[in-house]
């Protein structure tokens, strides 16, 4: 059981919003974890007073976050959502998350995955599903029947019994990762429902995923496509063409993307400055910021904050 869910400790590193590894999070909770790549947690009413509420942070991997009784508010990249029993989102590491309300029954679990663990499940994924893990939106609550319910809280609860040290079986990295993946793949049923989309595996797709993986780690100081190219083993010319087949968008456009998408929150911010955002996306002065943010937005930074204002 996790009893301090987002609260004010030491990040990983300094930081507008505090960014926090699953390491930090397990020894803030005096967790000993035999698979350090992964944790399931559970919160209940009583361990609730624990939460610290309009506390913006964001955690260093891919999460699921199901509510099994009450109700929770929250904000995900600063828009607010309302979570009720039997929902589940899935968060990314790129998400800003926030606490704003909680009922006072609420009772909630949470399976947080490492961003190298998740590409190494090898799911099966179209190129829809893959964009999305690229995407800084969170993906489309969803409402589960009692089944699936039932079978996701008892794998969460398998998953926390298999990482405790004092359960340590021979084999069980690698029922863990089954594990994983039949949640993932039943979560993945409800998304194909939705979205009328079959599941294809493509070599494409995986390196697809794993370039929106790495832009989420390095958008800030690498934005060179050969960086990817080379953390990928592939050339920048089957970068680019494998890019542009997924998400019909070149790798420099995704970079690109992904830093104006970061700034749109960060200026959500009020109390954030122009320069304090501008050193956070690592531009070397505020010219440069401006020129680059008006060039993909048709605004300059102050005028798209005065936009939000009087929307």
């Amino acid at each position: 059981m996790c009893k301090n869910y987002f609260v004010n400790f030491v990040p990983s590193m300094k930081s507008l919003i505090p960014i926090y590894t699953l390491e930090q999070f397990a020894e803030f909770n005096n967790l000993t974890l035999l698979n350090k790549e992964i944790l399931s947690c559970i919160c209940g009413p009583e361990d609730l007073d624990a939460i610290d509420l309009n506390y913006p942070i964001k955690i260093s991997s891919f999460s699921l976050f199901l509510v099994t009784n009450g109700n929770v508010r929250l904000n995900i990249d600063f828009q607010e959502i309302a979570l009720r029993q039997n929902d589940i989102i899935f968060l990314y590491p790129s998400n800003v998350i926030e606490f704003l309300e909680v009922s006072i029954d609420a009772s909630f679990q949470s399976l947080f995955i490492s961003g190298e663990y998740f590409t190494n499940l090898n799911l099966q994924m179209n190129s829809k599903d893959a964009l999305e893990i690229l995407s800084n939106n969170f993906s489309k609550i969803l409402s589960l029947c009692s089944d699936s319910i039932s079978h996701i809280t008892t794998s969460f609860e398998r998953l926390r019994f298999l990482n405790d040290p004092a359960n340590e079986t021979i084999f069980y990295k690698e029922i863990q990762k089954g594990i994983i993946n039949l949640v993932m793949y039943e979560l993945a049923g409800y998304l194909q429902k939705q979205q009328n989309s079959l599941l294809k595996t493509y070599r494409k797709e995986d390196i697809a995923i794993k370039f929106a993986h790495l832009v989420n780690q390095h958008y800030q100081s690498r934005r060179d496509v050969q960086f990817y190219a080379d953390r990928l083993f592939v050339t920048r010319t089957h970068l680019t063409r494998t890019i542009k087949d997924v998400y019909l968008k070149n790798p420099k456009q995704i970079i690109e993307d992904k830093i104006i998408s970061e700034a749109k929150i960060l200026l959500l911010k009020s109390e954030f400055s122009i320069s304090q955002v501008m050193g956070e996306l690592r531009f070397d002065d505020q010219p440069t910021f401006t020129k680059f943010f008006k060039k993909k937005t048709g605004f300059s930074p102050n005028a798209y904050r005065k936009s939000l204002a009087t929307a």
